[in-house]
């Protein structure tokens, strides 16, 4: 049995996403843990969903706080706004009776098919399909991988791009990893400021690196980028090079302590305003 945990902040398509769950797998346990709001808290408990209310503008936070309720050997860790494919609840379930770490096929719909919004969905879509990332939403895993990434699952010093780290210690530990194409967990259209928003929190939120790997990102950057080229055509490519430009100037920011808080509350605001 796996149980669902469900990441909420004030986002009412929580109920879309519990409703996905029991549809598809009635059976597996489903935890919201969600920022302050009573009236979505009392929607959830009216549907008897085990859930625990957190603070704001930490999804490392959110993440362990809902691990907490977690009673199963294995979970997974969605958002609110994605829904389950019939059988992909059970494909993982399964998968992580052979890995340690599995994630589905993140399929990112579109409202409108004008293809100047393709790119933001060709971007996520490739940093998602990527074999070594596990990333949310989707990301499952076996509890007992705990010991042996450090001790713990998601560090609460990074508030943001959290599942990045969370990847990285999972490939550092060698550990069994699988993207089982067959779970389908779809995604609704991505907002371009929420996108170029999250984009610059990811790098106002990273540690530094260290200077003895600052060059080999840069061609690990340019490598990305031809592969985008390469993969998905000049639009993407370019929306590609913007968001990298995003989470620069994220990285840079964070440096400069005047304003600093107030300029992460202006881009927490947008991720808050526009539900992606």
């Amino acid at each position: 049995m796996i149980t669902v945990l469900i990441r909420c902040s004030d986002d009412y398509r929580v109920l879309d996403c519990i409703r996905s769950i029991r549809r598809t797998s009635p059976n597996s346990p489903i935890v919201v843990s969600m920022t302050p709001n009573k009236k979505l808290q009392k929607a959830v408990l009216k549907i008897k969903v085990n859930n625990c209310v957190v603070p704001k503008h930490n999804a490392a936070v959110t993440n362990n706080k809902g691990l907490e309720l977690v009673k199963t050997k294995k979970v997974i860790v969605t958002d609110t706004d994605t829904v389950f494919e019939e059988e992909a609840i059970g494909l993982l379930d399964r998968a992580l009776d052979k890995y340690d770490v599995v994630k589905p096929k993140l399929v990112f719909c579109l409202k409108t098919k004008p293809p100047y919004f393709s790119p933001i969905a060709n971007l996520r879509t490739f940093f998602n399909d990527n074999e070594g990332k596990m990333y949310i939403p989707g990301v499952s895993f076996n509890l007992k991988i705990r010991k042996k990434i450090g001790g713990y699952f998601f560090d609460e010093k990074i508030p943001w791009g959290e599942d990045s780290d969370f990847s990285n210690r999972v490939k550092q530990n060698r550990l069994k990893t699988k993207v089982v194409k067959k779970a389908l967990l779809y995604h609704p259209s991505v907002n371009v400021i929420h996108d170029l928003a999250d984009a610059f929190l990811i790098g106002f939120k990273k540690q530094n690196d260290r200077p003895t790997t600052k060059s080999k990102a840069f061609f690990k950057r340019v490598q990305l980028l031809e592969e985008l080229f390469r993969n998905y055509g000049l639009p993407t490519f370019l929306y590609g090079a913007t968001w990298y430009l995003c989470f620069d100037v994220g990285k840079v920011l964070q440096r400069i302590k005047p304003f600093r808080n107030q300029l992460e509350s202006f881009f927490w605001k947008i991720l808050s305003k526009e539900k992606n």
